[in-house]
C-alpha cells in the first residue's frame, strides 16, 4: 500500500465516524448497556476485569467486598433500584494507592489503598469519586468523544494489519483496538479535566447521602501522593487534559467550602477508627507482604501496627512486625526491636515455629550461642519435619 493509499483510506475512514447523540446519566435511562458500543465496551472491560482474575491479582475477601457493598448502598439508597443494577467491588493486590470504575459497575480497589486511609469517610471520598465515574456513565462518555482520534487510531491499525496480512498472510484482529486501548488508557491515566472534577465533586454529595464528614476527602486523596514512592506518582500529571492531584484536591476544598456555607449544610461523622481498621484488617497483612518486596519496611510496620489493635490477639501481625525489622537490618546490630515482635508472636501461640527459628539467627548473628541454641531447639521441637530443619540441625551443631 503507497503513501497516498493509505491517506486517503484515513480520510475516508475520519467521513465516516458517526455522531453520537449525548449520554444521559443512570437516573435518565431505564437500562444498560444502552447501545451497541457501549455493550462493546463493557466487554472489553469485562476482559481486563477476567485477566485479573485469572493472573491471581485480585484477592478474595468476601467480608471485605460486602462492607465496600454496604457503603456504596449507604450512599446511594434506591438510585440504581430502576436499572436492577448494585455495584460490586473486587480487590486488588497491589501496594499502590489506586481505585477504577468499570463502566458495567464493578469497581476496583487496591489493597495499598485500603491500608493507608484512616478511617471510613476516607475511604468514601475515594470510592464515592469512582462510583460517580460509574452513575455519569464516564467511560462511555471518553469513548465517543474521543471517538475521532480513536476511530482514526483504529483505522491506521487496521491498515497496519493489513499491511503485515500481506507480508506474513496472518492478520492480527487486536491491533488497532479502539475499545480496548481506551480501557486501559481511562484506567490507568483518569479521566478528562471536566469529567474527573465532576467525579470528585458529585463524590463529596455521595459522601454527605451517606452521612460521613466531606472534610475527610481532603486527606484521603492527599494520601494519593504517596503513590510517589513505588515509583507511580499521580498518573493524571502525564497528560496535560487530566487535572493534577495539587489542582484537584484545591477544587475540593473550594467546593466543601460552598458546601458549608449553605443552609442546612450537615457536617457529617468521622468514624472511628478502630472500627475501619477491624472491617479491613486481611488487607494489612496482604500489603505488608507486598510493602517487604517493595522494601517499604516502614510503611508495612505502620499497617501492621493497625493490624495489631484491629487483632491484638493474632500472633501474625507480631511476626509480620518481626519480619519487617528484620529484613530491613538482617545482620544488625540492633534486634532489639526484632526480637520483642518475635517474643509476642510466642506468647500469643507458643506453637508459632517460624518465631522460634528468627529469635535463635538474631542470637546466632549476634553471638550470643545460649540463646541461638535454646531458641533453634524449641524450633526443632515445635517443627522438626520442616523443610530447613537439617539447615537448623547443622547451626546446632556450628553453635556447640
Amino acid at each position: 500500500m503507497n503513501k497516498k493509499s493509505l491517506l486517503f483510506a484515513v480520510f475516508a475512514l475520519v467521513l465516516a465516524i458517526p455522531a453520537h447523540a449525548a449520554v444521559k446519566t443512570m437516573d435518565k435511562i431505564d437500562r444498560l448497556p444502552e447501545k451497541e458500543d457501549e455493550a462493546d465496551l463493557w466487554e472489553r472491560a469485562t476482559s481486563h476485569e477476567q485477566r485479573l482474575r485469572d493472573n491471581g491479582t485480585l484477592v478474595a475477601y468476601p467480608s471485605i467486598e460486602q462492607y465496600l457493598e454496604s457503603l456504596a448502598d449507604r450512599m446511594l439508597g434506591d438510585f440504581l433500584d430502576h436499572l436492577d443494577i448494585k455495584l460490586k467491588f473486587v480487590v486488588v493486590e497491589q501496594p499502590t494507592l489506586n481505585a477504577w470504575a468499570y463502566p458495567y459497575g464493578t469497581i476496583g480497589i487496591h489493597t495499598g489503598l485500603l491500608v493507608r486511609m484512616d478511617n471510613e469517610a476516607q475511604l468514601a471520598a475515594i470510592v464515592s469519586h469512582e462510583v460517580s465515574h460509574f452513575l455519569q456513565r464516564h467511560t462511555y462518555r471518553e469513548m465517543l468523544s474521543r471517538g475521532t482520534q480513536g476511530m482514526i487510531g483504529k483505522g491506521l491499525g487496521l491498515l497496519a494489519g493489513a499491511a503485515l496480512a500481506s507480508q506474513t498472510g496472518s492478520y492480527d484482529p487486536g491491533l488497532g483496538d479502539f475499545a480496548g486501548d481506551l480501557w486501559y488508557n481511562l484506567s490507568t491515566s483518569g479521566y478528562s479535566k471536566k469529567n474527573e472534577y465532576v467525579a470528585d465533586e458529585e463524590g463529596l454529595m455521595l459522601m454527605a447521602h451517606a452521612g460521613l464528614s466531606r472534610d475527610e476527602a481532603i486527606p484521603a486523596f492527599e494520601k494519593l501522593f504517596e503513590n510517589e514512592v513505588y515509583g507511580a506518582g499521580d498518573p493524571r500529571q502525564m497528560w496535560s487534559s487530566h487535572p493534577r492531584l495539587e489542582d484537584r484536591i484545591k477544587n475540593l476544598q473550594k467546593e466543601i467550602k460552598r458546601e458549608k456555607r449553605r443552609k442546612g449544610f450537615a457536617p457529617g461523622v468521622v468514624p472511628e477508627a478502630i472500627d475501619y481498621y477491624r472491617v479491613i484488617a486481611p488487607a494489612y497483612l496482604t500489603t505488608a507482604r507486598l510493602d517487604f518486596a517493595e522494601g517499604q519496611f516502614a510503611r508495612a510496620r505502620d499497617g501492621l501496627a493497625r493490624y495489631q489493635l484491629a487483632r491484638p490477639d493474632d500472633p501474625q501481625g507480631y511476626f509480620l512486625m518481626g519480619e519487617a525489622y528484620r529484613r530491613e537490618n538482617p545482620a544488625g546490630p540492633d534486634f532489639d526491636e526484632a526480637l520483642a515482635a518475635y517474643e509476642t508472636t510466642i506468647a500469643k501461640d507458643a506453637s508459632y515455629a517460624a518465631a522460634y527459628r528468627e529469635i535463635g539467627m538474631a542470637y546466632r548473628i549476634n553471638g550470643n550461642t545460649a540463646k541461638a541454641r535454646e531458641a533453634l531447639e524449641r524450633y526443632l521441637d515445635v517443627a522438626g519435619d520442616a523443610a530447613d530443619a537439617g539447615i537448623v540441625r547443622g547451626y546446632l551443631e556450628a553453635l556447640q
